[in-house]
């Protein structure tokens, strides 16, 4: 959610002018209006690029869980707050002269038009994995055109995301550049042997570098089973907090504590939780 509300008109000399009306000119009528100076919103009017970066990550997690949830009115509401971070970004570009909304839609449908060749021209993909395929070749051919042919196509992935997200969008662009396992069943091989050699490593940086390697292979199964690892991870999240709190709950009726319980009464505690899912 946004740290300030930002729905309703701010001042009188804002009334009256249209706003609140629907449709996304009004959106943008709206957000005019709020960083109009001396008349607008002060909490809006001092934001900056660097300040929503915070809040547009935010925002796009609360997006995801409403993604995840399939609850249309949570939907709706998160949806229309990572907009309004899309809005807020390109009403500053416009206060600053450098761009406006427009700019940011025509770059965008003139992009999804060129990137889709087997449906606005005369190229062919008859599966997903054929017009994902279609994407990286005028993805390639936009490298070459800026002189970046040798630019990998793994750099346009943001080395800041999160480590489990990056994994998951390289791994994923480097199957789509067709470097997979000929045989699917191999990544089930190569996770039991990256585990072995996590097992021979005692302790130290090394240690460290092969568990790494046991995630990266985790995540690339995860690709080559078109799951997805964060979503898959918030799902184990949250059965573990349920079936542990189900054995907190179960030392609390003992009258004891998880330290003193005994390896097999937390065990029957822990499967009577997965029993009870």
């Amino acid at each position: 959610m946004t740290s300030e509300p930002t729905s309703e008109p701010t001042s009188g000399s804002n009334r009256g002018t249209g706003l609140g009306d629907t449709g996304f000119d009004g959106l943008l009528e709206t957000m005019r209006a709020l960083r109009t100076p001396v008349t607008g919103c002060p909490w809006d009017l001092v934001q900056t690029y660097d300040t929503l970066r915070g809040t547009l990550l935010e925002e796009s997690h609360e997006a995801m869980e409403a993604l995840a949830s399939g609850e249309t009115p949570e939907l709706i509401e998160e949806l229309g707050d990572l907009l309004l971070q899309v809005v807020f970004a390109a009403q500053i570009g416009r206060d600053e002269g450098t761009f406006t909304i427009a700019d940011v839609i025509d770059f965008l449908n003139r992009k999804l038009v060129r990137r889709h060749p087997h449906v606005f021209g005369d190229a062919q993909a008859h599966t997903a994995s054929e017009g994902i395929g279609q994407w990286e070749k005028v993805k390639a051919a936009e490298r070459a055109d800026k002189g970046q042919q040798d630019k990998s196509m793994l750099d346009g992935v943001p080395k800041a995301m999160p480590a489990l997200a990056y994994a998951n969008a390289v791994l994923g662009r480097a199957r789509r550049a067709g470097f997979d396992w000929d045989n699917p069943d191999v990544i089930f091989d190569k996770i039991g042997e990256e585990l072995r050699e996590l097992a021979t490593e005692a302790s130290g940086k090394r240690q460290e570098e092969e568990f790494g390697d046991v995630l990266l292979a985790a995540v690339g199964a995860a690709v080559r089973m078109g799951i997805d690892p964060e979503q898959a991870l918030l799902g184990a999240n949250r059965r573990f907090y349920g079936r542990f709190t189900h054995v907190e709950r179960g030392a609390r009726e003992r009258d004891t504590t998880i330290a003193d319980m005994g390896t097999d009464e937390k065990l029957a505690l822990w499967e009577s939780a997965k029993s009870a899912e």
